[in-house]
């Protein structure tokens, strides 16, 4: 099996030329970069088999980085990137969970929801703010209990 461990590099490749967040916005030798790319190593589980789908774990930890990337990252002024990114995708909005029900005295509805969206913890919800954290969440989601989820 050929490996293909995430790698800073890697990362730094992804946000460039995947993402596109701009050099202006953020330089290659910002510590916010590393913080977050490390942050994400520690965030995705090893030794639970998903480092035995390669492209899978490096891709779940690079989507990871940058989500945190965007929702943490100052921009290095004159640049508005992260600021602007924040209030396009909504992240930093209060977010308290999916609503299943509603009613009134004359009229209710209701929708029914996985049992695993209904335990979403606080972090689950951020990470849904962006399509990256979205990306790394599905990944982790099929990790079922093992990662944290109650399915």
């Amino acid at each position: 099996m050929i490996q293909i461990p995430p790698t800073f590099t890697g990362f730094l490749n992804f946000i460039r030329n995947n993402v596109g967040v701009p050099v202006d916005a953020i330089s290659d030798d910002d510590e916010t970069l590393r913080c977050v790319y490390e942050a994400a190593l520690e965030w995705v589980p090893r030794d639970l088999g998903l480092e035995c789908l390669p492209v899978i774990y490096r891709n779940t930890v690079y989507n990871l980085g940058t989500s945190f990337l965007l929702r943490y990252a100052d921009d290095t002024p004159p640049s508005t990137y992260f600021a602007d990114m924040r209030e396009k995708l909504g992240i930093g909005r209060a977010a308290a969970g999916i609503m299943t029900s509603a009613a009134d005295q004359g009229t209710s509805g209701s929708t029914v929801i996985g049992e695993s969206m209904s335990n979403l913890s606080l972090a689950d919800l951020m990470m849904m703010q962006d399509p990256y954290g979205e990306a790394a969440l599905a990944v982790l989601m099929e990790m079922g209990s093992h990662w944290g989820m109650t399915p």
